[in-house]
């Protein structure tokens, strides 16, 4: 039976980063966007920033993680982590300010 598990538990790491990766995308799509429709965005550079976020950044979010296969047989599971972990800031760093700006 053990023979047929995998060496490493990146799977079940993955499906637990899926579970913050998805809601927070899900979450951000929704208010980003109710945010955008409501014209909160009056400044010229929260309006992009909202814009580039939700058009820009979380497809990259959900896409560095939805690729996770093909991204560890090239970068390896640490690299794998680090470029998750690289794009989630940079994607959390966007959300914080546009909502800085937008309060």
């Amino acid at each position: 039976m053990a023979g047929n598990w995998p060496p490493s538990r990146f799977w079940q790491y993955w499906a637990l980063a899926g579970m913050v990766v998805l809601t927070a995308a899900f979450w951000w799509g929704v208010e980003g966007y109710a945010l955008f429709l409501g014209g909160h965005a009056r400044d010229p550079i929260a309006d992009g920033l909202l814009r580039f976020s939700l058009l820009v950044l979380t497809p990259a979010l959900l896409l560095v993680w939805l690729a996770a296969a093909w991204l560890r047989r090239r970068v390896g599971e640490t690299g794998y982590w680090q470029y998750l972990g690289l794009v989630a800031m940079i994607w959390t760093g966007a959300i914080l300010v546009t909502r800085m700006l937008l309060a």
